[in-house]
């Protein structure tokens, strides 16, 4: 895997099934019977991508000059928490919802409503995180050969959406975009810093990114993306290139306008890399515009995986190794984890034949 990473050719195709976690027995034990099969072939010839988080909270801070209170309610369907934050020039609140009948969350209100609201956010002082690093080489000792860990980080507009939402992003990119702008200076500082110490601590070769789908399309065009994405991440991933690493970035969405950005931004692996009906950008075309720059990991879809035929699987993986693994610089992957409690047999039956046919075809 890590020579693909580097855009050489490894001697077998890596195969990685995102969201399987065969090495981690507390996933093991609480998934779904309908799973065993799939984790036991990932186990097999799978190749393991684990990712390791230093943990930091929602503004990347030591500081303890702020607080949060909680208020939980509940109805029939759902458990209702409304947390409100304290910081230095006032309170702000933000919702959640938990389905109890197993449906997704949702966010209800996000903490920034108003231009004022940011003046809060940056009332919280900034120390510097120092977190354990630990953790990360546990779980390296642990994966060993089969695979590689990831300290994996969000970038600065994901920790802005998460302030903000999707919907306020939008409005404030044409009506407070200066506001937009001085949180994402706030957050590449904080980030830079944070991988700095990371990498200070030994961590590494290999650290990963993702959040960029939020600004990417359907959402926000080109533009936005350069300014919001293309414009700030080079600082972040400079230091780990330095030291020799690599950045794997995950990034949904439609990406044809602005592909190369990737190369900008400094991506040695971009998953999943969608092509139609789900993005814009063939396998084909990716491969001539990255090829030899950044690793394509991807492109079988997860709707595929899910509800095709068979045979079309079989066909789909063995025309992705045909056009993106020869010169290397390809990993054979999914667009996403499996996310239903219970996999039918159509949907184990092409898990199966995926990792099956890459085997025997990615020689």
């Amino acid at each position: 895997m890590l020579t693909a990473m580097r855009c050489k050719e490894p001697d077998v195709l890596p195969i990685h099934i995102r969201g399987v976690l065969a090495w981690n027995e507390e996933w093991v034990a609480t998934r779904h019977p309908s799973y065993r099969p799939v984790i036991e072939i990932v186990a097999e010839h799978g190749d393991y991508q684990a990712a390791w988080s230093p943990g930091t909270n929602q503004f990347i801070t030591a500081s303890e000059d702020f607080s949060t209170t909680t208020e939980r309610t509940e109805d029939e369907d759902w458990i209702y928490t409304k947390t409100t934050l304290h910081t230095p020039k006032g309170d702000m609140t933000s919702a959640y919802r938990t389905s109890k009948r197993g449906l997704p969350g949702m966010q209800m209100e996000f903490y920034v409503k108003q231009p004022e609201d940011v003046q809060k956010v940056l009332s919280i002082p900034y120390v510097p995180p120092q977190p354990d690093c630990s953790g990360f080489f546990e779980l390296d000792k642990k994966i060993g050969d089969r695979g590689i860990v990831m300290a994996s980080i969000y970038d600065p507009i994901a920790y802005v959406h998460d302030l903000l939402g999707s919907e306020t992003i939008a409005l404030w990119s044409i009506l407070h975009r200066d506001l937009l702008m001085e949180l994402l200076e706030v957050f590449t500082e904080r980030l830079t810093d944070l991988v700095k110490y990371m990498l200070s601590q030994g961590v590494g070769p290999v650290f990963s990114m993702l959040g960029e789908e939020y600004v990417a399309p359907p959402l926000h065009g080109a533009a936005d993306f350069k300014a919001f994405c293309t414009d700030f991440e080079p600082r972040i991933t400079r230091p780990v290139h330095e030291a020799g690493g690599l950045w794997h970035i995950h990034c949904h969405g439609s990406l044809n306008d602005f592909l190369e950005d990737f190369i900008t931004i400094g991506a040695n692996c971009l998953h999943p890399l969608e092509a139609p009906p789900m993005g814009n950008v063939t396998l084909a075309d990716g491969k001539r515009r990255l090829g030899g720059k950044v690793c394509i990991e991807g492109n079988i879809q997860i709707g595929d995986i899910y509800h095709a035929p068979t045979e079309q699987i079989v066909q789909q993986v063995k025309e992705c190794i045909d056009i993106a693994a020869p010169g290397g610089g390809y990993i054979l992957g999914v667009s996403a984890s499996p996310h239903t409690e219970v996999l039918t047999d159509q949907t184990v039956k092409n898990y199966v034949a995926l990792v099956e046919t890459a085997v025997e075809y990615g020689r």
